[in-house]
């Protein structure tokens, strides 16, 4: 175990506990720092000195998508934080272990010890399974309020609304059999790699934002003084809550790694608890959590929008960094075999997040069952949905397509 490690699961314990504890005298004060003030440091923290660039090109950095990485003889590597956006392949390349991804765990705690607002939790559809084969949102709902949270809010409602606004806006965009679409929603990588390395494409993307921004900026709009933390299995939402266009939405962003150590050092006992379950979102929404499912998602709900329209719609899907990179050049070739395309910057969608505590396959397996007993197939028929959207002022679909602003962001 690193003295970061080390440092990290006392410092939990004494937060939760309110145990006296003096932190050791010969503790780094910068991992110190990036403990108590993370985000004052970038997303990936050195933890140690790295000699490996002194020999020529770093392992971690040649694994590096977006190059964020740069190397010098003397000071071995660093991270940019502006092109860092949390893949975590450095950190898996890594064979000295110097690397690890920001917690924001200690801020949090803080948080729900202090703050005289409501803290709300938005929990990443991918959660079922994660933490216990009979874990249930109900189960995790009253863990969070054990927690402090005022309440538990699954993302997968904001999925079912962000997938009718890209069935909304391919109704009402894709007129002829050269138009296309690459959704905007999910996967800040995917988004990532399309404004960094393949601009030329961002006419095609309509500007929605991801469904964990909508998340923040919806209970914000509704209740002001609300604190919103993200919890989910990826690094790259820390990366997507810091962009300066949407960082009005999220306040902290933890993993599910980090959920459950603040939940051992809580002990709380998820399998003994009360259940407290209220399921708002479609099978649609819920799908989000795996690769392929933002498309199925969308082509269902296009199809009840408008069945019959001329030009139907015809999905593709691409999963992990370098799937996505083959699915753009095939549409930049001219290949494109459809008209909707879809990418996840991880193997499996989210599930297969880096941040996930189970296997991604069996991760999936949760999910869709927990999207099969759903009693919505899409959010054409969700009532929650169309109810969120009243108290938010819309009235018609046709008022959430032209005016929905809160949902919109512009990519450059």
């Amino acid at each position: 175990m690193s003295s970061l490690d080390e440092l990290y699961k006392k410092m939990l314990q004494n937060a939760v506990t309110g145990e006296d504890y003096t932190v050791p005298e010969d503790a780094d004060e910068d991992q110190l720092d990036c403990l108590l003030h993370p985000e004052a440091h970038p997303l990936v923290w050195r933890t140690e000195s790295c000699d490996c660039a002194k020999n020529g090109k770093s392992s971690c950095m040649s694994v590096c998508e977006f190059g964020a990485i740069t190397s010098d003889p003397e000071k071995g590597i660093s991270i940019d934080d502006k092109q860092c956006v949390g893949c975590q392949a450095c950190i898996d390349e890594c064979k000295l272990h110097n690397l690890t991804p920001s917690k924001d765990i200690m801020p949090v705690v803080e948080t729900l010890h202090t703050y005289q607002g409501p803290v709300y939790a938005l929990i990443a559809p991918a959660f079922s399974g994660q933490f216990g084969d009979d874990i249930t949102s109900g189960k995790l709902r009253t863990a969070l309020k054990q927690l402090g949270f005022a309440g538990m809010i699954e993302v997968a409602i904001f999925a079912d609304i962000l997938t009718l606004k890209e069935a909304l806006e391919f109704d009402k965009n894709i007129n002829s059999e050269a138009d296309f679409q690459l959704t905007s929603c999910c996967c800040p990588m995917w988004i990532a790699m399309i404004k960094k390395l393949y601009h030329q494409l961002l006419p095609n993307v309509p500007g929605a934002v991801s469904p964990m921004i909508a998340g923040g900026r919806t209970i914000k709009a509704l209740h002001p003084q609300a604190k919103t933390v993200f919890i989910g299995p990826c690094l790259a939402k820390k990366a997507e809550r810091r962009e300066p266009d949407i960082a009005d939405a999220i306040d902290y962003v933890l993993t599910y790694q980090e959920l459950r150590d603040l939940l051992e050092a809580s002990d709380i006992d998820l399998a003994s608890l009360a259940e407290d379950d209220r399921q708002h979102a479609s099978r649609a929404g819920i799908s989000y959590a795996y690769a392929g499912g933002v498309s199925e998602a969308v082509q269902k709900t296009v199809e009840k929008l408008n069945p019959n329209r001329p030009i139907s719609i015809h999905t593709r899907k691409a999963d992990g960094v370098p799937g996505c990179k083959a699915l753009i050049n095939d549409i930049l070739e001219g290949h494109r075999e459809g008209n909707f395309f879809e990418g996840m910057g991880c193997v499996g969608g989210c599930v297969g997040g880096p941040r996930a505590i189970i296997d991604k396959e069996k991760g999936k397996s949760h999910v869709q069952s927990y999207g099969a007993a759903a009693k919505y197939d899409t959010p054409m028929e969700n009532p929650y949905v169309i109810e969120l959207l009243k108290r938010l002022g819309f009235d018609t679909i046709e008022d959430f397509l032209e005016k929905s602003d809160m949902y919109n962001r512009e990519f450059k």
